[in-house]
């Protein structure tokens, strides 16, 4: 990942890091066997431009953000790549929560990051930026793994 313009602090949690390493190394492995336009480069192509040019361009944009109780949190789709993440413009911070390739099921997707921010598994990013967490009242059940 190249350095975003203008300051701008870009960190992902263990969970989007995991994803962006995996997304890496099938690329890297893709291309070692000549195979420069195997969908997973292009996938990482797109997530890599994502994370250096197009969310540092405009990352506070109100018309990715997220409503209810996740309007902290942003939502950056292009093509198949949906990346979410929160910030604090103050101190030029994002953090990248979880990264996703869309899909014919993409609501179950949110469903799983919705499930995810509610049951705190990323409470520590949003202290980390000294934002208040998601309101908690009406706490998601799990989604449903097949």
């Amino acid at each position: 990942m190249s350095r975003p313009p203008d300051g701008l602090q870009i960190q992902l949690t263990a969970t989007a890091e995991s994803v962006y390493r995996r997304c890496s190394e099938e690329a890297d492995h893709c291309i070692s066997n000549g195979d420069d336009r195997n969908p997973k480069v292009k996938f990482f192509r797109t997530l890599d431009d994502a994370l250096s040019n197009c969310i540092p361009a405009d990352p506070f944009n109100q018309k990715i953000a997220l409503s209810g109780s996740l309007s902290n949190l942003f939502r950056f789709s292009q093509d198949n790549l949906r990346v979410c993440y929160l910030g604090h413009g103050e101190q030029r911070r994002i953090i990248v929560l979880y990264i996703c390739q869309a899909s014919a099921e993409e609501n179950e997707s949110y469903a799983t990051f919705t499930y995810m921010v509610m049951s705190g598994k990323f409470d520590a990013a949003f202290a980390s930026l000294g934002l208040r967490l998601p309101d908690r009242q009406g706490l998601f059940p799990s989604p449903q793994v097949n």
